[in-house]
This record gives C-alpha cells, structure tokens and sequence, in this order.
C-alpha cells in the first residue's frame, strides 16, 4: 500500500530565478522542470519491485495485530502496510534501495530500522517497546517530522482524541492547556481573545494553518477565530522560532492542523452536534477517504453559535455565530512525489461590548471577520538522502467594525484599595462598585467607606459614552516558500530553504511590505541519545532592512529509557534570537493617532534549560524548564494629543523581561483505567523601559494581564464504553488596567484628590466536568459542564468570564 508523509512539508523541484510575484507560473515550472524528469526515472512496474514480509511483536514475543509499518525515503512516506491478525506485514519495495522503516501501534513506542533492499525478497521482523509519551511526532519544531523524545524544544502536542475530551469551542480552549501560556479574551464565546506565551506580548506568537501563516499584520492574531470543530491537532513550540519562521515567532509557534486522510482509507461521514446553555449550538459534518491508493480527500463544514451569557443586563441580543469550511485533496504522483492542497474559509459576525461589568451598555455595535487561506504543496523524493518541498500560499482577511447607536454617558462609582503609583499588587484594587447615592453618603462621612479605602469616579465632562463609526481592515498575504532535507548520513539531517512574503492592505496603497528569507539547519543526532540542533535565517525586508535570527538547540539522554524506579532522565537547553514587525496601525497610526513609519521591529533573546525524567518503567512523566526572556525595541504608545498632529505616537524603547519556571508531569500509561496530568507555571515579568505617563507600564511594574502563578489539573477514568474527565485550572491574580481614567475623591489621604485606575485582577479557580458513553462503534454521547461551581471572575477587568454552562452532544461516523 502507498500513501503519503500525513505532515510532510510541500516542495518544488527547480528553483532556478526564481519570480515570487508570479506564483502561478513558478509552480508549472517547478514541476515542468523537476516533476517529470525525476518521475520518468522511477519504476513503472510491480515486476522491479521486491516482497520484503515479517512479523511485529512485543518484547515478549506476542504477535500484534492492527500495527502500522511505513517505508521512509529520506524521511518521506513512500510505501504502508498493517498488520494481520498473526502480526504479519507484506511490502512490495524498490529493489537495492536504502530505506527506513516506521512501525507503529496505539500503545507501543514508535520503532525506526534501517533497511536495505536486496535484489530478492527478504524477512524483518520488529519487536515493539511500551509507549511513553514522548514517542508522540511532531514537525513544527525543526519543520521536519521527529519524535518528542529526539526534540530539545520547549513542545506541547494535542491529538483529536485529548481536543475531544476537552470539549474545546475555539483553538483558545486548546492552547491554554499547555504550561506557560495564557489566554485572556473579552468574556464571552466569540470574544477578543489573545494568548501571552512565557511573558511576551499577545502579538508574538506565529500562527500557522496547515503551514500557512495567518497572523494579521504585525503578528495581531484573534484565538477565537478558528473553531474546535475545525482542529484535528496543535502543536505549540515555545520560545523564539524566528530562526526557522521569521518575524512574530518570538514567543511561540502555534500550529493547528485540520483533518487529513490516507489514500487507502475508506470512505466515511464524520459528524457532531451538540446544544446547551444560552441557546449554544455547535456542530459540523466532514466526508473524509482515499481512493485508488493515490488519491486522498477530506472536506467538511462546521458551525458553532450563541446568545451569550449576559443577555439578562444587555440591550441589545448579543448573537456570535460562526460558519466554517475546510477542505484538502492529496494525489500521489509515481512512486513518492506528492501534490496536496486545502482550502479554509471563516466568516464570524458577533457583537462588539465594552466593560460591561463597569457599567457599559453599548447598542448597535457590530464586529464582522472573514478569514481565507489557501495552499498547494509539492513534495519529491529526488534521491535516496534528498527531498525538496515546495509550497504556493495565500492568506487575506477582512474586517468590519462598527457602532451605529450614539449611546448615553455614563459614570463608574466605586470603593478602591490600595496605593495609587505602588508596584503590583500593593496598586489600586477594586472592593466593591456603587450607585450615585451610596456613593454620595459614602463621601459625605455619613458611611465611611472602611481602613484604608478610598472612594474613586469618573470625572464630571470624562464620563463614558460612544459615538457612531464603522472601522474597515483588509490584509493580503501570498507566499512562496522553497525547503531541501538532505540526510548526509544516518539521522544527520541538513535542511535549507527560501521563503517569500508580500503584504498588502488593499485600503492603504503605501502599505506594501515585501521579504525574502533565507535559513539554513542541521540536525546532529549522535547514537539516538543526543541531539544538537544549529540553524539561522537571514530575512531582507524592504521596509526593516536585513536582520538575522540563529538558534541553538542542544540535549539528551544521561540515561536512556530503561526498568526500574527512575526509567529515564533526559536534559534540554535553547538559546535562539527573534524578531517581530511593527503592525499596521502603529506605522500608519489610525483615526485618533498618528503612527510611526520609522519604527524598527521588535527583537526578542529567549533561553530555557530543563530536565525530564520517567519514574517506575516509564508509567511516570516529570519535567521541568527555566526559562529567561529579553524584549527590546518594543513598540510603546506615548500620546502626543487628540488631534492628529503628524508627531508620532508609537516608538521604540528598550523594553521589558520574563523569567519562570514551568513544571508538568502526568501518567504516560492509563493505571487501572485512570489518567492524570497537571502543570504549574511561574511567569515573573518586569518592566525595564517606558515612554508612558500611566502608572501601570513604570519600570519594576509586572506586565499587563500575566498572572504569575498558574496551574492545571487533568484527571479522567476509562471503563467499558464509559469515560470520565474533571478538569481544574488555576489562575492567580495578575496586573491589569480597566482604563476607565477614575479620580480619587479629595480626601485626607489624597487632600488635592489624584488619577487612579483599577489594576487588581483577582485569581480565580475553574472547575469541569464531562463524562462519554460509547453507543455502538459509531456514535457517542456526552455531557459536560464548564465553570462547575458558577464561579465569578473576570478575565480582562471589566469583562466577565462564562458563568456555568451545560452541554449535551454526540458525535457520530457512518462507513467506517
């Protein structure tokens, strides 16, 4: 049986002049001059081929059936075949061929062995060790395909099984259960929602789709846009990737996969529905198979919407609805070239609220996106040692902002605590808010409002109100990007490549940005226990000028895996460099600012060192990581009035740093029908550098919305067709700004009265629960309830976070 690599990267053949803007062209081209001379040099019939047959087992000698063994070529998936009942393969194969075999099974450790064809048939047979977790594959780390146990990077990997269990309603949901990253949105589903990776700010981490990169301008990139009915795996590397990604990689690379299929699957309908608290609704359906065992083809659709939670204080209906597509098609060419491409088109409408916890009652606002990309891949195997990969892309999105209702003003009246102008969190924390009267009984003496508080409000001519606008965004991206893997010896895997990138705002004819990178990487793997990575990319940007990125890998086993109390230790360590472009607005200023054409980007030094180890024959998984971040040139706002007064308001300062520690561990093999997994995360940051005249970003200051002390805890039970999962994570109390601009009342504390802002976020604990019965072998049922004791809290001040909700859905298949 043949298929293709499930994640390999696409390529082009000849790159000869290349000419990035006629994308079209340079793909006929590529494969004119690569495809079909190479093709016409690979057998055409099965009589040049020979049978290579054996046996899969365990260590104890126990057949195992339903195991998969690939045939590799250079790293690249050229032949398949599964296991019989008796534990027997059969692979027809190139005859005097160097190839590598990859034997898998649910449960078991992956196997790699090295193969030489012979002029006849020959016997391999393979004995499988238990699995441990770090057996899991992953490709975004070097972007070439390696197991977790032979990576040195910081790598979080989730499956569709675990993104199931999760009960995930966005790629949010996902991301925010790997240690060290945060997530923070505007309350409810929908919502705003950003992700802060070790420290660094929301826009630092790149975001690709099936290889296509989808961050916005600047790296901006909205983690409620893609929904989980779309995800079949992420994959979350941490720390800077600018080296092997170019900029926005500098805080973590978030990649998402949608569903692929192999050309020998049969045809199946997958689905889902499920309905629950304020009139939530998600779903989807998706047509997957392989025919002819050249051919495979996945497209499905999916939808999730809601009323949100607040309905009960809002005005208006506040609906978010989100229909969604997705589709690939994969076609094998001769014996190892591969053409691929995929489609994904997003629309989402929902509302736009302010601080409604505050007081806001915004009308008529509306927010509008519309997201598409697009891919077509090439891969070949040339030789034996070499692949290339080419890939054509195309990312743009569209956005629509607007408020057509001028509504009342309003007046926030609140009892605070703290010191205004402290260092975190010794600064301003609200107790409680008040109406106008109790505020005014409150400062006439008549009710002291407690030790050590303060009354704070909005100020007469400041109070909040809104006025009609509507906003328009529109961003273009094409790509072409070029990568070449040579093994020049066993395991010893040199990988170079080109990458082009052009972006435009249709809006704005001055914004036009174009790059050309180049990078380069070797990876050393010395006796399977040690491994060096050591890459760099050179970017040439039109608008930044040229900057260079390197990254420094190094780690492995002080004991391999073995028996006994302490299985395995394994130590780890990156260095790398990165940078981050300037957005739109802050080079182009908007409305109400004036931007910067100016500015540099923003670069980044991050390192990390850890250890891992397993305990009593590997059942056990522990890790720990430290891990120093140095932001410089970042990009502050320093307000040079309301007018448009050509003065810049966005500049380049040295910046802030992050510093932590990240501990997980977890059983690697189910004990009894039970599992579990937790982290906790520590995540010190610190001002160095400010242009702001705000209290809240003063050097020593934390930054904004990361809380310091974080913490998850997985448990589930398996028994039957049953399973149960609960699910804790903690957030501690974080540095924030409700930027509502108070004043602190004259008082003998404050005889002349002050400015003063809310900056507090309170902690807060959630808890979840869910549980699943398998009806069949085709259909599931589950219930789970998110937020299980209806807890309070807010997720940005002045944005509440999803009160408790019940869910009840099924997920079914039909031709399996």
């Amino acid at each position: 049986m043949i298929t293709p690599e499930g994640d390999a990267m696409p390529a082009f053949s000849c790159l000869a002049n290349p000419a990035p803007l006629r994308v079209a062209m340079l793909l006929l081209v590529s494969l004119g001059c690569g495809a079909v001379p190479v093709l016409a040099r690979q057998p055409s019939t099965a009589a040049a081929q020979v049978a290579v047959t054996g046996t899969v087992t365990d260590t104890s000698g126990a057949a195992l059936p339903d195991a998969t063994v690939e045939v590799l070529l250079n790293g690249r998936t050229v032949a398949i075949a599964t296991t019989g009942g008796d534990g027997r393969y059969r692979l027809d194969l190139a005859p005097a061929t160097a190839h590598q075999l990859r034997v898998q099974r649910e449960g078991f450790a992956e196997e790699r062995i090295a193969l030489q064809t012979g002029s006849g048939p020959g016997t391999r047979d393979i004995a499988l060790r238990i699995a441990t977790l770090s057996d899991t594959v992953v490709v975004t780390a070097s972007r070439t395909p390696e197991t977790l146990a032979a990576t040195t990077a910081s790598v979080t990997a989730f499956d569709a099984q675990g993104i199931a269990a999760l009960g995930s309603r966005s790629v949010a949901d996902v991301v925010q259960m790997a240690p060290g990253l945060h997530v923070e949105s505007n309350g409810r589903e929908g919502a705003v929602t950003s992700l802060f990776s070790r420290g660094g700010e929301s826009d630092y981490n790149l975001v690709l789709i099936d290889g296509v990169r989808v961050n916005a301008s600047g790296g901006q990139f909205d983690f409620s846009r893609v929904s989980g009915g779309e995800i079949e795996r992420v994959e979350v590397v941490r720390g800077a990737q600018s080296s092997l990604y170019g900029s926005d990689a500098i805080g973590s690379v978030v990649h998402i996969f949608t569903r692929r299929t192999q050309p020998f699957d049969r045809p199946q309908l997958l689905g889902s529905l499920e309905g629950g608290t304020f009139n939530t609704w998600r779903g989807g359906l998706r047509l997957v198979g392989g025919g002819r065992q050249r051919v495979d083809y996945q497209a499905g659709i999916a939808y999730r919407g809601s009323d949100g939670a607040f309905e009960d204080i809002l005005p208006d209906r506040d609906r978010y609805d989100q229909p969604s597509f997705d589709g690939g098609l994969g076609l094998r060419i001769g014996n190892g070239a591969m053409l691929r491409t995929g489609l994904r088109v997003s629309n989402a409408r929902g509302r736009g609220l302010g601080p409604i916890s505050y007081g806001s009652r915004e009308t008529g606002t509306s927010y509008e996106t519309k997201d598409r990309s697009w891919h077509l891949d090439f891969t070949q195997p040339v030789a034996a040692r070499f692949t290339h990969t080419a890939t054509v892309a195309y990312f743009r999105s569209e956005s629509v902002s607007a408020d057509k209702i001028a509504d009342q003003p309003y007046f926030v009246y609140a009892v605070l605590e703290g010191t205004p102008g402290e260092i975190f969190p010794q600064s301003p924390r609200l107790v409680r808010l008040v109406d106008q009267a109790t505020f005014n009984a409150l400062r006439s003496g008549s009710q002291p409002p407690g030790a050590g508080r303060f009354l704070a409000t909005t100020p007469f001519g400041a109070e909040f109100g809104d006025f009609p606008f509507t906003s328009r965004t529109q961003f273009r991206r094409p790509a072409v990007k070029y990568q070449a893997d040579f093994t020049w010896r066993p395991n010893q895997v040199l990988t170079g490549g080109y990458e082009f990138e052009r972006e435009t705002d249709p809006l704005n004819a001055a914004f036009l940005v174009e790059d050309h990178a180049y990078f380069a990487q070797q990876q050393i793997k010395w006796r399977n226990r040690w491994f060096v990575t050591l890459g760099g990319r050179l970017d040439h940007n039109t608008r930044f000028g040229n900057s260079f990125s390197p990254k420094l890998s190094f780690g492995g086993f002080l004991l391999p895996a073995t028996s006994g109390p302490i299985s395995s230790v394994k130590v780890f360590s990156n260095i790398g460099r990165g940078i981050k472009n300037p957005t739109f607005f802050e080079l182009y200023g908007s409305s109400f600012v004036d931007g910067n054409p100016n500015l540099h980007p923003e670069r980044a030094r991050t390192i990390d060192v850890g250890t891992e180890l397993s305990l009593d024959d590997q059942r056990w998984l522990g890790r720990v990581a430290y891990f120093d971040n140095r932001f410089r040139d970042q990009v502050a706002f320093k307000s040079t009035g309301f007018s448009l007064d050509g003065l810049p308001d966005y500049l380049n300062i040295d910046g802030s740093r992050a510093r932590g520690l990240e501990l997980e561990g977890g059983l690697q093999r189910p004990w009894r029908g039970f599992s579990a997994g937790g982290w906790y995360s520590l995540v010190d940051t610190k001002v160095v550098s400010s242009v702001s005249t705000s209290e809240q970003f003063q050097p020593g200051q934390p930054l904004l919305r990361r809380p310091k002390h974080s913490a998850m805890v997985r448990l589930s039970y398996v028994r039957g067709r049953g399973s149960v999962n609960f699910q804790m994570r903690y957030v501690g109390q974080r540095h924030d700004a409700a930027f509502l601009g108070l004043f602190a009342v004259p008082s003998a504390r404050f005889p002349n009265g002050r400015s003063v802002d809310i900056t507090v976020n309170p902690a807060h604990t959630l808890l979840g629960i869910g549980g699943d019965v398998r009806i069949g072998d085709d259909l599931t049922v589950y219930l789970r309830i998110d937020n299980l004791t209806d807890t309070a809290y807010e997720s940005a001040l002045g944005y509440p976070g999803l009160p408790r909700a019940i869910v009840l859905g099924g997920r079914f298949s039909v031709g399996r």
